[in-house]
């Protein structure tokens, strides 16, 4: 199963999103900000808004907007992953994995918020820890590169260079232009001489 929950449930929504996947913030901010006006009651609008500030790294933006769209649906396990995603910004890593929690309360299978848990505990130096989530997010979906090539990270800071080289392998399998994978795995197999 491939996550793909990105596009909103209002198709007329969808210029805005595809405008900030594309990197055209600012047609994405205006957009967004226009529709926010009309009706600033849609989470998937404040959640727009909260992807482009936090792809311009605008992190204090980015929380509020991401908190509005929360406030309007807090069943809803992909705000609460946004939530993690932005507290992780912010340097906070326990109310990041506080949030990545109640995402997976609302939905135990909801494989992004693993992932990021993963990254938080990564961050800390836990790896030991992150890497049953990293394994747990690709049982659950096993079709995202990025989780293959945070796990392949975490291998290899614990040392474990040939099943990192694997990892490296099956996300560029997925995705063979992921160029994080493809340098960590020249990186390896020059420096550690794994084939």
């Amino acid at each position: 199963m491939q996550w793909s929950d990105w596009p909103p449930l209002d198709e007329a929504l969808m210029p805005g999103y595809e405008a900030w996947r594309n990197g055209r913030l600012q047609e994405a901010q205006l957009f967004f900000q226009k529709k926010a006006e009309e009706q600033p009651d849609s989470a998937d609008i404040w959640r727009g808004l909260g992807n482009v500030a936090w792809t311009r790294k605008d992190f204090n933006a980015a929380l509020i907007h991401f908190n509005t769209a929360l406030r309007l649906e807090p069943w809803s396990p992909m705000h609460w992953g946004n939530m993690g995603l932005i507290r992780r910004d912010l340097g906070q890593p326990e109310a990041a994995i506080a949030a990545f929690r109640v995402a997976l309360g609302f939905d135990s299978r909801y494989a992004p918020a693993l992932n990021e848990w993963g990254n938080v505990l990564f961050d800390i130096g836990r790896y030991e820890e992150a890497l049953p989530l990293y394994d747990v997010s690709l049982a659950i979906d096993n079709n995202r590169a990025v989780v293959y090539h945070n796990k392949g990270v975490c291998l290899r800071q614990l040392g474990r260079s040939p099943e990192a080289v694997l990892c490296f392998k099956a996300a560029l399998a997925l995705d063979p232009e992921y160029r994080y994978s493809r340098e960590e795995l020249r990186r390896l197999q020059t420096n550690v001489h794994v084939r």
